[in-house]
């Protein structure tokens, strides 16, 4: 079976690494899917799932990313992730309550640098529920 590397870092660890037959992930021009030897790409990643199918195509782990970078050459992947969390860690109910929790931090809140970081912080709860939920 033919396959390439897969490895994902954040900016503390190296969080996995694993031979890979398929990823599939979302950019920010849209959903990309690589299979072992593709051309070299280098993209920005937007928030979503990261399916990582085996070579033998017998498993697959998905992941939910809120952004980062992808760089493939030589049969190597190599993502570059902000946070990345396996999507059966992800509690629907949980990140609802964030959610209501945050806007009514949001209603408080006047400062425009404030209210930019709660807005990310509830952009990713909801992209947490949309990758569980697709």
């Amino acid at each position: 079976m033919s396959s390439f590397k897969v490895s994902v870092v954040t900016q503390i660890k190296k969080v996995l690494e694993q031979e890979a037959g398929y990823l599939r992930l979302r950019t920010s021009e849209g959903d990309i899917g690589i299979l072992p030897n593709h051309a070299p790409y280098v993209a920005e990643l937007a928030m979503g799932k990261m399916e990582i199918e085996s070579p033998e195509k017998d498993k697959r782990d998905v992941y939910f990313l809120s952004g980062g970078f992808i760089e493939f050459s030589n049969n190597q992947a190599t993502v570059i992730a902000d946070e990345i969390l396996p999507i059966e860690k992800i509690d629907i109910e949980t990140e609802q309550a964030k959610i209501e929790e945050l806007k009514k931090q949001l209603e408080k809140v006047s400062v425009e640098e404030e209210k930019t970081k709660i807005q990310k912080k509830i952009k990713i709860s909801l992209k947490k529920i949309e990758a569980i939920n697709s």
